[in-house]
Parts: structure tokens; C-alpha cells; sequence
């Protein structure tokens, strides 16, 4: 289980416990009793914003897959870029996807056509029954996304009529595995529990196989065929009450997605004052995505902070902020402080922010709103793309243009 630290509430001496991860925030409330079809799924994303286009779609049983990579209409973010091996390219008047690592182009589908095709997949794996999507990641956003992606083309109602819920294997894991690993990431558990040293989580379609691996093997526990189930095997009943338990509704999650687009318009209330700010280099910028998502978390609104500096200038705004309803270290208030006093001082020059160095990322309720932590499904999603050895002159150039708008949050 992820450890939980402690920290000053707004400097004032007490001992709070940070955030935790959304995956470990609260156990699942699990699916009723009933007939359900496990299915290993993941996806990729262009970056992880919850405007954010979808790469590819995979889906795994031990009968069969399903892959399709999808050509977006935006490009991938660097980020993105560098965890899942693929770009955008033109060639003459065509945009196309290719594959980095072998330099091939990919066969892609426009995004409604493959979520249709994944759509006729999964009612075929149902039966007559219910599908469970089965997942890894700690931020519990792919569902998020997924199911944005089929509001935008009005499948929604098609995908409750075939799906249950989502059950996170990240979750599972940390919960079972707590007294043996000490991290529960993709790569660490398949080495561990599937003797898979050298998995890779750059395709969707690995990271769909492994997370429907690693429930198989949690489910069966002291048997000594552990994850056995060889291919045209089905799911046990271990495994599919398992699953069942550590499953989240369609509904829940759709009222996290919910939740998500009001806490992006509180945050998108603060641009007047973090746009320019976001024109910083990315470490300052990583800092300022921070600050503002703190904001968004504590409820607050641009006009709450305008109309406090009217009453009482710095003064007001520094009540405001420490009766935040989260906890937030005496630096951030600081921070915060000093970033609204240059905004509503006309006499007083812009903020330029300073990274700490030894600062770690704050952990979000949702969507990790960390800058360049959006991007993939996967547990790589810390790595930068700064000491790649592989990144391209045209890689490098548009990092370098990059706009204020791709730090805008996600879905983190």
C-alpha cells in the first residue's frame, strides 16, 4: 500500500497525511453478484489532458486481442512522444503515424471508427453477461478518458450496455502484494509475480496483457500453477469474483469524470493570472500547474481571491488562503501570495517562479496535473524527455514552442 506522509497544515503545526494516490484513496465498491467476462485493457493517449486524443486502443483475453492505433488529429506531446515509441509524420499532403523504434508506418483508423470496432469486440467477449475492463495505473484516468472519448461520439450509452465497471489492478496489487513488493508498478509486479523481466509497457496492448495476468495470478494465491492460464483457457471463478470485488461501476466513474470537468472550470477561473506564468520553461511551469491545481482542490474561485484583495489587499488574500480546506505547505501559501500580489499590483513586475529542487511532485485526487505526468497509461509516466538520447531536431524545436495550452490540466 502506497505510504502516506505527513505534513504542516498551512504552518500552523499540525500533523495532516498528504494526498494519496486516487487509486488507493478509497477501496472500490465492487459490481453485484452476476455473469462477467474479464477483458485486459489500455490505451494511448496523445497526451493527458481530457481534451486529449487517443492513440491506440488494446484490449487482451487469453483467447484473443484486440490493437488498433488511431490517428489523431492533434500531434502527440513529448512526453507521449517518448513512452509509447510513436509520432506524427507528414509525408507529402498525409499525416501518418509511425513507429519510432522501427521507423514503420502504422495502420491507423479514425478514433469513432476504432472505438466502434472495440465496441463489437467487447459485446462478442460478453456474452450474456457483463464486461469488466481489467487496468494498471495509480491515477485511476484511462477510464476517465475512455469514457469521455465516447460522450464526444455519443457511444456512451452502448459502452454501459456492454461494460460493468473497471477494476484496477494497481489497486490489487498494492493491497495484496503490501508485505512483499514495496512498489507496485507494471514492470516490478511482472517480474515478480509473471517472471517477465524484460516486459515492455511502450504498447498498450503489453500493458492490457500484463494487468489481466496480474489479477489472474492474485486471484489464485497459494496455488502452485500460479498464473498458468495458458492461451484458449478462460477466466477462473477466483478470478472473476476477484475482479468483481475490486471493481468500480461505469457510474462511479462517470461521476468522477463529473467532478473532474467542474474542478477544471474553477481552475480555468485562474488564467488571467497563471497564463503568463505558463509561458515559463517547463520546470517553472510544472511548479505553477501545482499551485493552481491546489487552488481548483480548495474550491476557490478567481472572483472569491479579486474580491478579497478588494477588501483588504494581501491581507485578505493571505486569510483566504489559510482557511484553504486542504492542507498546503507555509511555501505554497507564500507562493501563492506573492504570485497575486504582482497580478493585482499594476506598480509591481511579474513573478518569475524559481523550481525547488528537492520538491516532489504533489500527488492529485484525479488526474496528476503535474505538467509532463500526463501522457501515457503507464507507470513511466515520471520520465522526461530531456535525457533522451533519441530525441530528433524536430523534436527538440517543438518542445521548445511549446504552447501554454498543453499544460493546461488534464484529465492530468
Amino acid at each position: 500500500m502506497a505510504m502516506v506522509s505527513t505534513e504542516k497544515l498551512n504552518g500552523s503545526g499540525t500533523e495532516v497525511p498528504t494526498e494519496v494516490l486516487p487509486a488507493l484513496a478509497e477501496k472500490p465498491v465492487g459490481l453485484p453478484p452476476g455473469k462477467y467476462s474479464l477483458v485486459g485493457w489500455d490505451m494511448d493517449t496523445t497526451g493527458r489532458r481530457l481534451i486529449d486524443e487517443i492513440c491506440q486502443i488494446a484490449a487482451y483475453t487469453p483467447k484473443q486481442t484486440y490493437s488498433q492505433y488511431i490517428m489523431p488529429y492533434g500531434d502527440l506531446n513529448p512526453g507521449a512522444r517518448r513512452r509509447h515509441n510513436v509520432r506524427v509524420v507528414t509525408v507529402g499532403r498525409y499525416r501518418m503515424l509511425k513507429d519510432t523504434n522501427t521507423h514503420k508506418i502504422l495502420k491507423t483508423k479514425s478514433e469513432i471508427s476504432a472505438l466502434t470496432d472495440f465496441l463489437d469486440w467487447l459485446e462478442k467477449e460478453k456474452g450474456d453477461g457483463s464486461v469488466i475492463l481489467i487496468y494498471h495505473e495509480p491515477r485511476r484516468l484511462s477510464p476517465t478518458m475512455l469514457l469521455e472519448a465516447f460522450t464526444r461520439y455519443k457511444l456512451l450509452d452502448r459502452f454501459k450496455s456492454i461494460v460493468a465497471g473497471f477494476t484496477d489492478s494497481y489497486a490489487l496489487a498494492a493491497d495484496k502484494c503490501k508485505a512483499t513488493v514495496k512498489s507496485v508498478s507494471l514492470r516490478v509486479l511482472a517480474r515478480v509475480l509473471l517472471d517477465a523481466d524484460t516486459l515492455s509497457v511502450d504498447s498498450a496492448l503489453d500493458r492490457a496483457s500484463a494487468a489481466y495476468m496480474i489479477v489472474e495470478h492474485l486471484a489464485q494465491g497459494e496455488q502452485q500453477e500460479v498464473g498458468a492460464g495458458g492461451e484458449g483457457t478462460t477466466a477462473s471463478k477466483d478470478m472473476v469474483e476477484t475482479a468483481r470485488l475490486w471493481a468500480r461501476p461505469v457510474h462511479t466513474e462517470l461521476e468522477a469524470l463529473a467532478s473532474l470537468k467542474k474542478l477544471l472550470e474553477r481552475q480555468n477561473t485562474f488564467r488571467p493570472v497563471f497564463a503568463p506564468l505558463l509561458r515559463q520553461p517547463r520546470p517553472e511551469r510544472k511548479r505553477v500547474t501545482q499551485l493552481r491545481r491546489l487552488l481548483a482542490d480548495a474550491g476557490l474561485l478567481y472572483d472569491q481571491v479579486k474580491d478579497a484583495w478588494d477588501d483588504q489587499n494581501c491581507d485578505g488574500i493571505e486569510k483566504l488562503l489559510k482557511n484553504l480546506t486542504i492542507s498546503a505547505k507555509s511555501e505554497d501559501i507564500q507562493e501563492l501570495l506573492t504570485i497575486f500580489d504582482c497580478h493585482f499590483d499594476p506598480n509591481k513586475q511579474p513573478i518569475v517562479l524559481q523550481p525547488t529542487a528537492n520538491r516532489k511532485p504533489r500527488p492529485t485526487s484525479s488526474t496528476g496535473e503535474t505538467g509532463e505526468a500526463d501522457g501515457s497509461t503507464s507507470e513511466s509516466q515520471q520520465t522526461s524527455t530531456q535525457n533522451s538520447p533519441n530525441k530528433t531536431n524536430n523534436e527538440i524545436k517543438q518542445e521548445v514552442k511549446t504552447e501554454p495550452s498543453e499544460v493546461v490540466a488534464a484529465v492530468n
